[in-house]
């Protein structure tokens, strides 16, 4: 019980930044969609990221929270700052020679990708690839905070991000190019404040002290071993959006930003939800493994699942009938015209199916990494990514149709993951487990064709009218039904 009060109390911190931080990017894609609308530029400033994604993905860096605490559990209380920082400016050094390398070949980039503007692209390309050098170093600086159970200085790095960006974009937002210019000086600008200066700052406070020292390449070359298969495969977890943008730029002007309008919005409660759960609860989980606490371990990230799985399910509905009168609400104004809308709203109807494997993914794929088996989550994911690839490349050019495959996809990844992930020898999906997926999946269904038999206009009375059903649904079935793993006054009790 103590455990799940504190998981709770730092999944409470970090929901709030997060929250908050999501809710900003929501704000600058407004924004966006305002000044730039779904045209070219916002093509080309989607198509300026992948490459530099990409880097990031290569260098780890989204895993290394994941990787860095088991190394850094082994350590002697001691050795724990020396080691950190030898891994730090040693990562730190392969990273600036790695988007350095990225940026001397931005004309050749330009010409892989199909960049209709490549003079555009070009100009804002380095400002965007040498923002991702301060998001790796930051990342390593918030993985020490991890580790010393501090998320605070951590989640206001997406704030100060986000608000940066807003800030330049709106200075330079006379028009579609500059907005586009804006955007990107924002990037490089707010990855320096909020990725490296406040980590330095929050790494400290965590009790890190810094000081020169030659990293060891022995350490490095470690830490490279151990993140080898994540180096090495791409998983359509994360390269989901990478797949959007580069079939996108197959079909008509403006596709690869219909697609990123309609998965930013989608992405929202992932971001605010799961992704929290996941940073949150990852150190405790990583501890749990650690001291064999096995059974523990199994009851907690069954219960994570259980109830992402419900919540994220109650937002697909809503998202789905509600489609677009969300996007309408939140985009059509300056720029993003009525077509735009119908345009994204067709699109996102279908990428709101992904809420549920995206919420989900954060905690099967942790469920994984915590007891350092790497291959087979990576392996599986590189083999869907490539598969999903082959065959987008093999169809006709159909955006309705590339964003089914991707999200299927996702779903795909999941239920194998799912069925493969033990704990020690205990099975994770076992018979109680089973019924509870089996119950909420019906729940669902249930719920998504009773609305399908109504015609629901694009006003705020039928959104409130589907969001309050599905709540009153839900709630309801959750005290009706007998789950395993999910009780509402449990969640009352945790919280006392």
């Amino acid at each position: 019980m103590q455990n799940y009060k504190k998981i709770l109390s730092s999944i409470s911190i970090i929901t709030i930044a997060y929250a908050s931080s999501r809710l900003l990017g929501f704000f600058r894609e407004i924004l966006l969609a305002n000044w730039a609308g779904v045209s070219g530029e916002t093509d080309v400033l989607d198509l300026a990221f992948i490459i530099p994604d990409f880097l990031f993905y290569l260098s780890a860096g989204g895993y290394l929270a994941i990787t860095l605490i088991p190394l850094l559990g082994k350590k002697d209380s001691k050795d724990v700052n020396n080691y950190f920082l030898s891994l730090l400016y040693g990562l730190s050094t392969v990273f600036v020679v790695l988007s350095s390398i990225g940026y001397l070949f931005k004309n050749q980039i330009a010409e892989i990708l199909n960049v209709q503007n490549q003079t555009l692209f070009i100009e804002i390309f380095g400002l965007i690839i040498f923002s991702q050098v301060f998001f790796f170093i930051g990342a390593i600086l918030m993985s020490y905070q991890y580790f010393k159970e501090e998320f605070k200085y951590a989640a206001l790095a997406p704030i100060v991000y986000n608000t940066t960006i807003i800030l330049f974009g709106w200075l330079n937002s006379s028009d579609p190019t500059s907005t586009i210019k804006g955007f990107a000086l924002g990037t490089l600008i707010g990855s320096v404040l909020g990725h490296l200066i406040i980590q330095i700052f929050g790494a400290k406070k965590s009790g890190l002290e810094f000081k020169i020292l030659r990293f060891k390449f022995s350490d490095v070359k470690n830490y490279i071993v151990i993140s080898f298969p994540l180096i090495l495969g791409q998983s359509i977890a994360v390269m989901d959006e990478q797949l959007f943008r580069y079939f996108g730029s197959f079909l008509s002007v403006g596709s690869i930003a219909t697609f990123r309008y309609a998965r930013r919005v989608a992405f929202l409660p992932v971001g605010i939800i799961a992704q929290a759960v996941g940073v949150a609860s990852y150190p405790f989980l990583s501890k749990l493994f650690q001291k064999n606490k096995i059974d523990e371990l199994d009851l907690l990230v069954k219960k994570q699942i259980a109830y992402l799985y419900l919540i994220s399910g109650g937002i697909v509905i809503i998202c789905f009938f509600s489609s677009e009168f969300i996007i309408q609400m939140i985009y059509e104004r300056g720029a993003f015209t009525n077509s735009d809308t119908l345009q994204v709203s067709r699109v996102f109807q279908i990428i709101s199916l992904g809420i549920i494997p995206w919420s989900i993914n954060q905690i099967v794929t942790r469920s994984f990494y915590v007891q350092q088996q790497f291959w087979f989550p990576v392996i599986t994911g590189t083999v869907i990514t490539l598969v999903s690839f082959f065959i987008l490349l093999n169809i006709d050019t159909d955006g309705i149709l590339y964003t089914k495959i991707i999200v299927a996809s996702l779903y795909v990844y999941l239920s194998i993951l799912l069925l493969n992930l033990k704990f020690e020898n205990l099975k994770f999906v076992n018979k109680d487990f089973s019924k509870d997926l089996a119950k909420i999946t019906l729940l669902l269904i249930s719920t998504f064709t009773l609305f399908n038999f109504f015609s629901f206009e694009s006003n705020f009375l039928s959104v409130s009218t589907v969001s309050l059903s599905t709540v009153l649904i839900l709630f309801v079935s959750l005290n009706l039904l007998k789950f395993k793993y999910m009780c509402i006054l449990m969640i009352l009790l945790l919280n006392l």
